[in-house]
């Protein structure tokens, strides 16, 4: 009785398993890639901020996103950071490409702090 019990239970295992639709995770694409430019004049041609950077200070150019505020799950589908939004899973990409300071970013769906130096 217990080894038809047992059968019996393994089946409907099998079949509640073949009822349920796989998992599918559909990839975001990923940004378009920025090259910035490495000298003031081409920098501010381009709409860019040129100057002092991060702790260490150094010159370089911050170019606007052009993806800015879209919505994005992880920072590789952003030219700047996928900073973290009202909307659990979910963030937009940020305003420039450059993101010093600290910030709530969107890693894999999953929001989390970084500090960028």
């Amino acid at each position: 009785m217990k080894r038809s019990a047992f059968a019996a239970m393994v089946m409907v295992l099998f079949l509640l398993a073949a009822c349920t639709a796989p998992l599918v995770v559909t990839r975001q694409p990923t940004a378009v890639p920025v090259t910035a430019p490495t000298n003031e004049q081409d920098c501010l041609q381009q709409g860019g901020a040129w100057g002092p950077q991060g702790m260490a200070q150094t010159d370089m150019c911050d170019l606007p996103a052009t993806d800015a505020g879209q919505p994005c799950t992880d920072s590789s589908q952003c030219q700047g950071l996928c900073l973290a939004s009202n909307t659990p899973g979910t963030g937009v990409c940020s305003p420039r490409t450059i993101n010093f300071g600290c910030h709530d970013i969107m890693r894999e769906g999953v929001q989390m702090g970084i500090c960028i130096d």
